[in-house]
């Protein structure tokens, strides 16, 4: 099915772009456009995720994880074969808006012990807002919280304060994974994400090229223009500081980030 940021579209772009449309054909084949869909695939990729990771609701029970202690601590440690060949980065926390298996259950120890989703109607949603407000007051009183814990690569801890393990036969959580294809990249993202495919594919090309340039030959002087590739391929450290400063905002879905408006 052809997707508007599919691998195709973008290499096309990144050629334009680079002014190599004339030059392309004559690239060997090491340095042809599918070498540099697989330098998307294996850097790009991988460096995007490490900032901008997907996020995928996962269960955790005993079918898709194996229960283990260890230092008597309980572990959750996920199975190769329940995550579909995606690398594991992290865990975000427990799926609360998740109210099947024992998801429900965790949330019923806080508070009054109950879950009700309180919808407000146009003459009552004033009071609904503060009918929630006031039932997670009194819930945070009780409430002893609750950590997630990874340990990477695979393994996950719940717990409550003080380290005391809960023991669940199923819940859900929100893990971050590495993206595996364009299509889970979204599209509000895909400008930075094509600068940085841009800087990588540039970079793939410059360092291999460079031994070409300037090379005498019996029949001509090879003058391969690389210095407009050369500053693409340096424009990739740039980028990345460029997300290290703002990948930890509200863009970004998959961070614990929380906006507080005071009046």
């Amino acid at each position: 099915m052809a997707m508007s940021n599919d691998m195709t579209k973008l290499v096309n772009k990144i050629e334009r772009r680079l002014g190599l449309l004339l030059v392309t054909p004559h690239l060997p084949e090491s340095l042809n456009k599918e070498s540099w869909a697989e330098t998307i695939k294996t850097d790009t990729m991988e460096t995007f995720s490490r900032y901008f990771p997907r996020k995928v609701e996962f269960v955790i029970n005993e079918q898709t994880c194996h229960k283990v202690r260890e230092n008597k601590k309980l572990y959750y440690i996920i199975k190769d074969e329940y995550l579909g060949g995606v690398e594991l980065l992290g865990v975000m926390d427990i799926n609360w808006a998740d109210t099947s298996t024992d998801n429900l259950s965790i949330g019923q120890t806080a508070g009054y012990g109950y879950y009700i989703p309180n919808y407000g109607g146009i003459d009552s949603t004033y009071e609904a807002f503060m009918g929630m407000q006031m039932s997670a007051d009194v819930a945070s009183l009780y409430n002893n919280n609750l950590f997630v814990e990874f340990e990477y690569p695979n393994k996950i801890r719940i717990c409550r304060a003080g380290g005391v393990d809960v023991n669940l036969s199923s819940y859900v959580v929100n893990l971050l994974v590495k993206h595996s294809n364009l299509a889970t990249i979204s599209p509000t993202k895909m400008e930075t994400f094509e600068a940085l495919a841009q800087a990588d594919v540039a970079n793939l090309l410059f360092m291999n090229l460079r031994y070409y340039d300037n090379l005498d030959t019996i029949f001509v002087n090879v003058d391969m223009k690389l210095s407009d590739i050369e500053q693409q391929a340096n424009r990739r450290q740039e980028i990345i500081e460029d997300i290290k400063q703002s990948y930890v905002s509200a863009a970004n879905d998959n961070i614990p980030y929380i906006m507080t408006v005071t009046g």
